[in-house]
Parts: C-alpha cells; sequence; structure tokens
C-alpha cells in the first residue's frame, strides 16, 4: 500500500512537470513562428531593395556609357 501511495505522489509531480514543459514549449514555438515571420518580412524586403537598385544603377551605367 505505501508503495502505491509513493506512486501517486511521483505521478503528480510528473504530472505537473509535463505541463509545465508544455507550456513553455509552447511558449517556444509561438516565439519561433513571429520570428519566421519576421525574417520572411525581412528578406522580402531585401530582395525588394537589391532589384530596386540593381534597376537604378544599371540605369545609370547605361547612361554613362551613352547607351540611353
Amino acid at each position: 500500500m505505501d508503495n502505491n501511495k509513493g506512486w501517486d505522489t511521483h505521478r503528480l509531480h510528473v504530472i505537473h512537470e509535463l505541463e509545465r514543459s508544455n507550456e513553455r514549449l509552447s511558449k517556444i514555438d509561438s516565439r519561433l513562428s513571429a520570428i519566421e515571420n519576421k525574417l520572411a518580412v525581412l528578406d522580402t524586403k531585401v530582395y525588394a531593395a537589391t532589384f530596386f537598385f540593381s534597376v537604378v544603377f544599371t540605369g545609370v551605367f547605361n547612361f554613362i556609357a551613352g547607351r540611353i
């Protein structure tokens, strides 16, 4: 009987730790998702800026070379 009571107490501690770990993992998952979204926006901005500067510099170089 004492062994069963010891397991009941231990089981409650294990369940509590699992719930706490699950909460922490959920928070980490939501933070990671937010970081991924910000990174996608940043990537898009970098690609757009690269395209813009590429068009501008190509135009400037063509103008200097007398092609326009």
